[in-house]
């Protein structure tokens, strides 16, 4: 009866694990697209930059009524925010 209980919680953590990193990939490449369509504006690459946005959006919207809403917006700010420190900073 303890290993089967052990095996439950085992599984239970490795998919919390899992759907954490999840949140913070998507995070992450909702940020990158951001950039990237707000960047191809200022070069007048319309079409790309269209195109970017829309991938942003699909991703932010999933976590439009997810339980961790709060935690993607959190990450996905950190992450948008921290790239355009960078480009200013080469710039």
């Amino acid at each position: 009866m303890s290993k089967i209980i052990n095996k439950i919680v085992y599984v239970l953590l490795l998919l919390f694990l899992f759907s954490c990193t999840s949140v913070d990939k998507d995070a992450k490449k909702a940020a990158k697209l951001t950039n990237s369509s707000i960047e191809k504006t200022v070069q007048l690459k319309l079409e790309e930059a269209e195109k970017d946005f829309k991938k942003s959006q699909e991703i932010i919207n999933k976590y439009s009524s997810h339980k961790k809403k709060e935690q993607f917006y959190e990450l996905y700010i950190k992450y948008r925010d921290k790239s355009k420190k960078k480009e200013s900073e080469n710039m």
